[in-house]
């Protein structure tokens, strides 16, 4: 049998050992590199994937040309933009994509239009865009457009909310600093299938919620980040 003494020294193996199986301090250990982006593009050609998101940067002229005419693309997620309008072309020719999210991206009137050619997209989300409401308009006939999220520092005014009315198929609606005002909320009340309904920004008043929620009582409402007190409705839907 070892003396104390010993002890010590026989129990640094089994330490040194199992350090190796201890979680790292601070989290998880760091998540893989993402595949190269021309692999990715020629797995979805190849119709092994329909999906790309890109997290760690911006996508360069090379990789916007990759992508033109990749009509087996499904959902693509640019988290780190920057799509502007000199890559109109080349959204419009991604016709088969149903989620696009286009983080830091600038996208104006034109790039709009171009999306217009994308008819079977479901699911847009554009926080940062430079569009109008010349490109909101062109966007009104997305006729499977269910899900929006969008802001801009050109977007103002219950215009917009007006046009935003117009769309056949909304349900779930968020708009990023866009001053709609109680005009913009009331025109949003002709939307009949929305179900959520997210405003940062709009300034609308007190009352004028009042009014929308007695008449909307199926729409699940957040003002400014936060739930609003008078929804009754208490979930949080999908």
């Amino acid at each position: 049998m070892p003396s104390l003494t010993s002890l010590p020294a026989l129990l640094i193996p089994l330490i040194v050992a199992g350090c190796g199986r201890q979680p790292p301090v601070g989290g998880s250990a760091q998540s893989p590199a993402q595949p190269p982006f021309a692999a990715r593009v020629a797995a979805v050609r190849e119709e092994r994937l329909d999906a790309i998101t890109v997290t760690d940067r911006p996508l360069d002229p090379g990789d916007w040309e990759r992508l033109r005419g990749l009509t087996g693309l499904r959902e693509l997620v640019l988290e780190r933009g920057t799509a502007d309008d000199s890559v109109a072309d080349v959204l419009g020719s991604l016709t088969g994509l149903q989620r696009l999210v286009l983080r830091e991206s600038p996208l104006g009137d034109e790039g709009f239009r171009a999306l217009a050619r994308c008819t079977a997209l479901r699911d847009l989300n554009v926080p940062r865009a430079d569009c109008t409401i010349a490109g909101v308009e062109a966007i009104a006939g997305l006729s499977s457009l269910r899900s929006l999220r969008l802001g801009g520092p050109n977007l103002r005014g219950p215009e917009v909310a007006k046009t935003l009315a117009t769309f056949p198929a909304l349900r779930s609606l968020h708009l990023i600093d866009v001053p709609i005002g109680d005009d913009g909320l009331a025109a949003l009340g002709r939307l009949s299938g929305l179900r959520n309904l997210y405003l940062d920004g709009a300034r609308v008043s007190d009352e004028a919620w009042a009014e929308y929620l007695t008449g909307h009582p199926e729409v699940h409402v957040h003002v400014d980040q936060a739930h609003h007190d008078r929804d009754p409705r208490g979930d949080h839907p999908p």
